[in-house]
């Protein structure tokens, strides 16, 4: 399930990126980055609708992906601590994927958002592999807490 859903996030951030309203995407990407593309123009609305339709079709699948893995744990007769396990496995695979291929691959090294955002090529942010590190610590930190209220939750039903 980790695995689809990295292929899903991938697909729906290449797409929806290239449609997205910038000051949205730009907050995810190093600060001299966003201050140097804060005048980018918007793509039409019409664009900009398709791409936060497909990004809450992503979002209504990485939903639907938890379901499933607690469900399928619930069914499976898993109790708390192997279904707290079964959704870290997810979250964490996840993370892996986030970190390694969208921000040091896709961000990094192949410069996706350079070619969306040509007016920042000079900017240092595209150097600095470690610009969001803080956030992704936080989720890791996060993250087991976040494992256990969820199975909590499915052993409740």
């Amino acid at each position: 399930m980790a695995l689809v859903l990295c292929v899903l996030e991938i697909t729906a951030l290449v797409v929806a990126s290239l449609m997205m309203k910038p000051s949205f995407l730009l907050s995810f990407l190093p600060e001299d980055v966003r201050i140097a593309a804060k005048d980018h123009p918007e793509p039409p609305k019409s664009k900009q609708i398709l791409a936060y339709l497909i990004f809450a079709i992503f979002m209504i699948a990485m939903i639907g992906g938890i379901i499933f893995v607690g469900m399928d744990g619930i069914r499976s007769g898993c109790g708390f601590w192997k279904l707290t396990l079964r959704f870290m496995v997810v979250l964490y695979i996840n993370k892996a994927f986030d970190i390694l291929v969208q921000d040091q691959w896709l961000v990094m090294t192949v410069g996706f958002y350079k070619k969306i955002f040509p007016e920042t090529a000079d900017c240092e942010g595209w150097k600095n592999r470690g610009f969001n590190n803080k956030k992704q610590i936080v989720r890791i930190i996060a993250y087991p807490f976040l494992c256990m209220m969820t199975a909590g939750l499915f052993m409740l039903h």
